[in-house]
């Protein structure tokens, strides 16, 4: 199932993305208060990138045909 859906292999990525972005400040410390800054920006564009990864899976499942090969758009 998950080698035929695309979808569902982008849900361990997006997970994988923000589990660093929550350890982040752990593993990363910025040798000057210069570099907090940056760091800070880093983090935020994971988190970003994670989830926006989710809500495209979301939409692309959401319009994504079920078994029985209607969309749920075209639904009455």
């Amino acid at each position: 199932m998950i080698a035929r859906n695309p979808s569902m292999r982008a849900i361990p990525i997006a997970m994988s993305f923000l589990a660093i972005s929550v350890v982040w400040p752990q593993i990363i410390h910025p040798a000057s208060h210069v570099g907090v800054d940056w760091s800070d920006f880093v983090r935020g564009a994971i988190f970003g990138l994670a989830i926006g990864i989710v809500l495209i899976t979301a939409i692309h499942r959401r319009r994504a045909p079920d078994s029985t090969g209607t969309s749920p758009d075209s639904l009455p």
